[in-house]
């Protein structure tokens, strides 16, 4: 995990990610610190989790959340200002919500 944490360049192939349940939790809550400490952006998060915990393509994943493949790419980039009900959608299948933390 922590060579994807550092390359951004991943890409999801048509294997499927070799991680168990509690592996996928634990690399989910990695990428989640990697967001607290400010080391990660979100859209980085969004494709670490996307091709490293689910192992989808784009495409596949817009479909999944029902946004176009050019929003996912545009949030994965760190381009555009999306709201957060777009982002919400986004990363629920993750479990996960965007919110306020304290500093």
């Amino acid at each position: 995990m922590d060579e994807v944490l550092n390359n951004n360049r991943q890409r999801a192939t048509n294997t499927q990610p070799d991680l168990a349940g509690l592996t996928r939790t634990q690399a989910r809550d990695k990428v989640i610190n990697s967001l607290l400490d400010c080391t990660l952006s979100q859209g980085a998060a969004l494709k670490i989790l996307r091709v490293q915990v689910l192992g989808i393509k784009q495409e596949q994943f817009a479909q999944l959340v029902n946004v176009s493949r050019k929003t996912l790419s545009d949030i994965e980039n760190d381009k555009g200002n999306y709201s957060v009900d777009t982002l919400n959608q986004i990363f629920r299948p993750f479990g996960l919500k965007v919110g306020l933390v304290r500093m």
